[in-house]
């Protein structure tokens, strides 16, 4: 984008379907003069840990193992400030809570979400300008891109340039066709189903990823005769829709036997409003030696609604390979 085309960017704000029958224009300078808001907040796209899903049978999308997720600081305005500019004030929120707010961006992409949380003071959804402290760079959206955190990463739309008040959800593959809905382990073929009959996402499930498996001293032999060794893991944890994370557990011998890990950072967020990771470490004592030379370890994270992962991918299996959150399996060498 050059300058003239940033001198003479707008984003265009529609609220003619709740009969409010100005359409406002707000330039950058516009937006940066209102109040800004800061928050630091985790994306992750909803097909991470898709190669997984690809071990049962194989799915539509990038092969991912854990590395589609991120955490940045975002600062903008809020984006109920900026509806607020546009004419909408409590009564019309309290007229209109089945609404939607769509978003449409420089390269025609399409997005929603409710107006509930567009609106909502602790929902802290933003029309960011900054990424940890610098103008967004032109991957990440520039100059504009919508952050609504605790929700799936499509709902993060960059590039945004106009916002819209309407009765539906926005149209389009990303919001009503099957790339973000999650269809049963048994249908093979989308084409069989009405997608109409399953909801978009939006808040995403509970997850977590092991970053590092350190060992303690040497091997050591068991009273049973096998190997063992003390290991120190830690990784990271995230819940959708703002929810706390309310532990994370670890096991070294395939869900025997757990310990819970000590939550390092991100634990003092919010309740409710936990928009960010949480880094962990736990030191497992005791962890067997397989024939390979390996220990493998798996992590579980649980909510604050007691959501918590599960076992085995082949009961999520999905065709579009989505919202993979079971346990997170981890191997590593010992010497």
């Amino acid at each position: 984008m050059t300058q003239d085309d940033i001198e003479n960017f707008r984003l265009t704000i529609d609220t003619t379907a709740l009969g409010i029958p100005n359409i406002l224009e707000l330039t950058l300078d516009q937006i940066k003069a209102m109040p800004r808001h800061e928050i630091v907040a985790t994306l992750q796209c909803s097909g991470n840990r898709r190669a997984e899903f690809n071990t049962k049978s194989q799915t539509s999308g990038t092969p991912w193992y854990q590395g589609a997720i991120s955490t940045a600081k975002w600062s903008g305005v809020r984006l109920r400030d900026i509806l607020k500019a546009a004419g909408i004030d409590d009564d019309k929120l309290c007229q209109n809570l089945d609404a939607h707010v769509r978003f449409a961006t420089l390269d025609d992409f399409h997005s929603s979400i409710t107006i509930d949380k567009a609106y909502s003071i602790t929902g802290d959804c933003i029309v960011a300008y900054e990424m940890n402290g610098e103008p967004i760079p032109g991957d990440h959206g520039f100059p504009l891109r919508l952050i609504v955190p605790g929700y799936i990463g499509v709902r993060n739309v960059k590039w945004l340039d106009r916002i819209t008040i309407h009765k539906e959800e926005a149209e389009g593959p990303f919001q009503r066709g099957l790339n973000y809905k999650i269809l049963p382990p048994s249908v093979q073929d989308a084409s069989s189903v009405d997608l109409s009959k399953f909801p978009s996402m939006y808040e995403p499930s509970v997850f977590s990823g092991i970053t590092q498996v350190s060992q303690k001293g040497s091997k050591f032999q068991c009273d049973d005769g096998s190997e063992a060794v003390e290991v120190v893991v830690k990784g990271w944890a995230w819940a959708g829709g703002g929810r706390n994370i309310a532990r994370v557990d670890i096991t070294g011998d395939g869900g025997i036997t757990w310990t819970a890990a000590e939550i390092t950072e991100g634990g003092n967020q919010p309740f409710n409003r936990a928009w960010a990771w949480v880094f962990w470490t736990a030191t497992l004592p005791e962890v067997p030696v397989n024939e390979h030379g390996l220990v493998q370890i798996a992590s579980k994270a649980v909510d604050a609604a007691y959501n918590s992962q599960v076992e085995s991918p082949d009961p999520i299996w999905n065709i579009r390979g989505l919202s993979n959150n079971s346990w997170f399996r981890y191997s590593a060498k010992c010497a």
